[in-house]
């Protein structure tokens, strides 16, 4: 890929590649709330304890994702194969994950959903592990900001689609029974072998590139081993990434509880509702996402980034003072997210060596899956620990997200100002723009 790393492409290509974050996103999006939350609600029929229930298998799953995504992803970068290094666990894992859903969906006990879960989580970990490096290998510096704003703008879509439909087809349960339950993944299945076709196909001969830039052998301690002295930056990125993903997961993960226990609503309501709200946290999303991109790749991403969490930080606080000023609240979180993932994407993708792509960004998405995890099960656990007076736990809940990501802007504003190193393989050209934009 150094040709293409090295000069423009054109724009059908950034968004050609980027589609496969619509799928995976849709599969997300079809699992929390609705999917993952019908079943607990199904299992769990104590509203005391099926929060904190939630959270904990939700939690569980991603523990899945922290050690997957940089084994698989060191895996890739080593592998010869006829279908190139990236491709053949693309392909795998699409078909895991379509399995996983499918026993989730069938699934009426809680060790058939865990399994499920999990199934799925491996699955979607090994497509996103080994798609992930193709915008730090097949991108050129300056259009790395556009790309992540197409990635995030097919995640925001993900999410309006994916929560919409989940929420409608999960509220026809009593009229259609479990056949609601299997229309329901039927739509993320459909969007992960759509979505995958059109990026192999934008990747074009590069998909079946079989060349190996690392030696075969390393131990497991190796794969997730990170050169902080090289690159000093990934160390406050992964902090920055904790936290503002804590906030983000911890905001929206169990808003279908909030609706049902705040606003008194029967589970097929709360469906509706958590489902119109994300539209408009995904339109929020929508307005800044490629705009964010562009400025991130000309004013340099730490600016930007940091006005993300000033901003989430501030619709965070508004719930803590009044939990029935939700739309705005959605809307400005919305707003500091969409901000957010384009010049946090941007920024990792300088950071990233490229000849070790897939395994230092399945290791960055340890920060991700981390902060995420975090939130599930310390929002589930605080929202059950203050159940006895109504509301309070969702408060208490928000107050910590507010902390978080004020706390993430703090962090990436004091990251230290260093340039991302110069790469030293001969067959793959240096950042470019990259290395002066990263300590930006």
């Amino acid at each position: 890929m150094a040709s293409e790393a090295a000069s423009p492409s054109p724009v059908w290509r950034l968004a050609g590649i980027a589609s496969i974050s619509f799928g995976l996103n849709l599969v997300s999006a079809t699992l929390e709330p609705a999917l993952l939350g019908h079943k607990v609600i199904a299992l769990f029929p104590d509203r005391a304890t099926d929060a904190a229930a939630f959270g904990a298998i939700t939690f569980g799953g991603l523990l899945v994702a922290v050690v997957a995504q940089p084994l698989i992803g060191a895996w890739s970068d080593r592998t010869r194969s006829p279908l190139g290094r990236r491709l053949p666990f693309m392909l795998t894992g699409a078909i895991g994950l379509m399995l996983g859903l499918a026993l989730i969906a069938s699934a009426r006990d809680l060790v058939s959903l865990v399994g499920g879960l999990i199934i799925t989580q491996l699955g979607l970990n090994s497509v996103l592990a080994t798609w992930q490096p193709v915008i730090a290998e097949g991108v050129a510096p300056s259009q790395r900001g556009m790309a992540a704003g197409f990635k995030a703008g097919f995640d925001l879509a993900a999410a309006i689609v994916g929560r919409l439909a989940a929420a409608e087809l999960v509220s026809r349960v009593p009229e259609w029974g479990e056949l609601a339950l299997y229309a329901t993944i039927a739509v993320p299945i459909l969007a992960i072998v759509f979505t995958l076709g059109i990026t192999v196909a934008a990747m074009g001969k590069h998909a079946l590139t079989a060349t190996v830039v690392r030696p075969a052998e390393g131990s497991v301690r190796e794969m997730f081993s990170v050169d902080l002295r090289a690159y000093p930056m990934f160390g406050w990125w992964c902090v920055n990434r904790v936290l503002f993903w804590a906030g983000m997961i911890g905001a929206s993960a169990f808003l279908l509880f909030a609706a049902r226990d705040i606003f008194g609503l029967s589970e097929p309501e709360a469906q509706r509702v958590i489902g119109q709200v994300s539209v408009v946290l995904g339109l929020a999303l929508g307005v800044v996402v490629l705009p964010a991109g562009w400025l991130a790749d000309r004013l340099g991403r730490r600016p930007i980034m940091f006005a993300a969490g000033g901003i989430a930080a501030l619709g965070a606080g508004m719930a803590v003072a009044d939990f029935r000023l939700i739309v705005p609240v959605a809307i400005l979180i919305g707003l500091g997210a969409g901000i957010y993932l384009s010049s946090s994407l941007a920024l990792i993708n300088d950071i990233v060596p490229q000849t070790d792509a897939a395994r230092y960004l399945g290791i960055a998405n340890i920060a991700t899956a981390a902060g995420s995890a975090l939130a599930r099960l310390g929002g589930g656990v605080t929202i059950s620990s203050f159940s006895s007076v109504p509301g309070l736990g969702y408060q208490v809940l928000y107050a910590i997200v507010a902390l978080c990501f004020l706390l993430s802007a703090l962090v990436i504003a004091a990251a230290p100002r260093v340039a991302v190193p110069v790469h030293q393989a001969t067959n793959i050209p240096s950042p470019g723009r990259a290395s002066a934009q990263a300590g930006d």
